[in-house]
C-alpha cells in the first residue's frame, strides 16, 4: 500500500500540527488492504502570517471523522489564502490537483470539513460532483458521507453548496459597500499606497489613520520633482535601484527586476499622492490623508506623461544620431527609424525612413536633417522672445489654461462629430460640412496647442541663459541634446517631390516648438 505525502499550494508551507501528524500517521500505520485511500482536503480565504492554524483545525476534525469508516488520510492537500467564491482572484493549486487525484480513480473517498472549503461556486459543485460520479468516488463533509449517485445525496449537497455561494455572495455585498462608504468618507481602503503607512490600535487593530511615510514619502515628492525638472523616469527608477529602495510590490520571483521606469510612473500616476480619494478608477474627492504632493503639481506631471513628444524609444538601446525616433513620418505620425545604406564604390549612406508597412512614404538623408533640425533649434533658442517663453514661470496658470482648452476642444469635437453624423444620416449636403469642417478643425487645433504643457526641463533653461548658447550646446552629450529637442519641437517629414535626386530638401521639414 503506497502512503502520499502533505502537498500544498504554497511555495513555503509550514509543518501540519503536531496532533494532527500524529493522528494521520496512527491511522495511516493501522491501515490494510481492506481500508479506503481518502483524500483530505483544507481550505482558508485569509491567512496573512501563513500559519495555516485554520485549515490544520479542519483536517483534524476530517482526519478523525474517517477512522470509523476504515478510510485513512492518502493524501493532505491544503489552500492557504485562497478564495472559493466565483469572484476569486487566485487560482487554486491545491483544488486543482484534488481535481486531478479524483479523476485518477485512485481514492474511494473525498473529505472536507464543510462544503463552503471545497467550492463557494455551484459551477465547481457540478465539476466535483461529475468527477466524483465518473471515479465512484465518495464525500465525506460534516461527519457525514454523500454518494453523488444518489439522487437524495445530490440534492442535499447541491443546497448545501448553493447557500455557501449565497453566504459568499452576501459577503461580497457587504465588502463592496463598506469601500464604497470609506470612499465617500475619504478614508483608506485595500492596499497601502507607495509613500504612506498605516497606523493601527495597538489594543483593538483598528485602523486609526493613513499618513505620509517620512522615508518613501520623500522619494515620491524627490521623483515628482525630478520628473518635472526634465530628469527620465529612467534615471529616477536607476537611482533608486542604485540605492537597492525596495520596490512598492515585493516580487515572489527568485530574481525581481527592481525598480523601472514605469513602476516610477504608477507611482506618479495615482491620485492618492495628491491627497484625492479614488473609486473605481475615478477621483471622487479629497482624501483624509495628507498629501505628498500638491494637485497642481499632479496635474502637470499628467500632462507631461500625456504629452506623446516627451515620449522616449524604448529598448534600452543608445541613440547613434541626433533626429532618430525624434523626426515623425507627416503622414502616418510614427518615428522615423535609422538605417545604413551599403554602397560598393561609394562611401556608405545614413538614412532616417518610416518603417510602418502601410505607409513606407518616407526616406530622408540623416545627416542633411540632423543639420537643419540643428541650426534651426538654436536659431529659435537665441530669439529674445523664445528666450522670455522658455525661463518665465508658470505659476500654474498653465493649468487652469489647460483644462479650459480641454472642455473647448471637447466641444468643438462634439460639434464636428454630430455634423459628420448628420452627413452620414443624409441630412446635411457635402458643401455644408465641408465648411463646418474647415471652420471647426483649426479651432480643434488651436485648443490642443493649449494642451501641451509648458517647457520646464532644467537643461532647457541652463541652455537658453547660458553666456554662449552654441558653445554650451556643443558641450552637451548627443543624449542631452536628443532630450532638448524632444521636450521642446515637433518635428515631421514630408514626402520628396524630386524622385531620383540625392540633395537634401529643407522644404520637406514641418516644425514646429512645443511651446505657445
Amino acid at each position: 500500500m503506497s502512503m502520499n505525502t502533505t502537498t500544498d499550494s504554497m511555495l513555503e508551507a509550514p509543518e501540519l500540527s503536531t496532533s494532527l501528524e500524529a493522528s494521520i500517521a496512527r491511522l495511516r500505520e493501522v491501515a490494510d488492504d481492506d481500508w479506503t485511500p481518502a483524500i483530505v482536503y483544507g481550505r482558508a480565504s485569509q491567512d496573512r502570517k501563513k500559519l495555516m492554524r485554520s485549515i490544520n483545525d479542519q483536517l483534524l476534525d476530517c482526519v478523525s471523522w474517517c477512522e470509523p469508516l476504515r478510510w485513512y488520510p492518502d493524501m493532505i492537500v491544503r489552500d492557504s489564502d485562497r478564495s472559493a467564491s466565483q469572484w476569486r482572484k487566485k487560482i487554486r493549486e491545491g483544488f486543482d490537483e484534488v481535481m486531478a487525484l479524483i479523476e485518477e480513480g485512485k481514492h474511494g473517498g473525498f473529505v472536507t470539513w464543510e462544503p463552503s472549503r471545497a467550492a463557494r461556486d455551484l459551477e465547481v459543485y457540478v465539476q466535483l460532483r461529475k468527477a466524483c460520479r465518473r471515479a465512484n468516488v465518495l464525500y465525506l463533509t460534516h461527519g457525514r458521507v454523500y454518494d453523488f449517485t444518489r439522487s437524495d445525496d445530490s440534492f442535499a449537497m447541491g443546497w448545501e453548496f448553493l447557500r455557501a455561494e449565497a453566504d459568499a455572495d452576501t459577503m461580497r455585498e457587504r465588502q463592496l459597500r463598506t469601500v464604497k462608504l470609506n470612499a465617500e468618507r475619504g478614508r483608506p481602503h485595500g492596499r497601502l499606497p507607495y509613500g504612506y503607512r498605516r497606523i493601527y490600535d495597538q489594543l483593538t487593530g483598528v485602523l486609526l489613520r493613513q499618513e505620509p511615510d517620512p522615508h518613501k514619502g520623500q522619494i515620491v515628492r524627490d521623483a515628482a520633482r525630478d520628473v518635472l525638472a526634465g530628469k527620465s523616469l529612467h534615471s529616477v527608477a536607476m537611482r533608486l535601484q542604485d540605492a537597492e529602495e525596495p520596490t512598492p510590490m515585493k516580487s515572489w520571483t527568485e530574481a525581481p527586476r527592481g525598480w523601472e521606469a514605469n513602476t516610477v510612473r504608477q507611482v506618479l500616476e495615482n491620485p492618492t499622492i495628491a491627497g484625492k480619494r479614488v473609486y473605481q478608477g475615478e477621483v471622487i474627492g479629497d482624501a483624509q490623508w495628507e498629501p505628498l504632493i500638491d494637485w497642481e503639481t499632479f496635474q502637470r506631471l499628467q500632462r507631461l506623461f500625456a504629452d506623446p513628444g516627451r515620449r522616449v524609444k524604448g529598448g534600452g538601446t543608445q541613440a547613434k544620431t541626433l533626429i532618430t525616433h525624434i523626426a515623425k513620418c507627416h503622414y502616418c505620425g510614427r518615428p522615423l527609424k535609422r538605417a545604413v545604406l551599403r554602397r560598393k564604390h561609394q562611401a556608405d549612406a545614413v538614412k532616417y525612413y518610416c518603417a510602418f508597412r502601410g505607409c513606407y512614404k518616407i526616406t530622408i538623408a540623416q545627416q542633411g536633417l540632423d543639420d537643419y533640425v540643428e541650426e534651426a533649434v538654436l536659431t529659435w533658442f537665441e530669439q529674445p522672445e523664445n528666450l522670455a517663453r522658455l525661463t518665465g514661470d508658470d505659476g500654474g496658470e498653465w493649468i487652469t489654461k489647460a483644462d479650459a482648452a480641454q472642455e473647448r476642444q471637447a466641444a468643438l469635437q462634439t460639434r464636428l462629430d454630430e455634423a459628420i453624423a448628420q452627413y452620414t444620416a443624409g441630412q446635411l449636403n457635402l458643401d455644408t460640412l465641408t465648411k463646418v469642417e474647415q471652420s471647426l478643425r483649426p479651432q480643434i487645433a488651436a485648443a490642443e496647442r493649449e494642451l501641451i504643457p509648458p517647457i520646464t526641463d532644467a537643461r532647457v533653461k541652463a541652455l537658453v541663459t547660458a553666456p554662449d548658447l552654441r558653445a554650451a550646446w556643443g558641450e552637451l552629450s548627443l543624449a542631452e541634446q536628443r532630450a532638448i529637442i524632444k521636450a521642446g519641437f515637433d518635428i515631421r517629414i514630408q514626402q520628396t517631390r524630386n524622385r531620383g535626386q540625392n540633395a537634401f530638401e529643407p522644404g520637406r521639414v514641418l516644425m514646429e516648438p512645443r511651446t505657445r
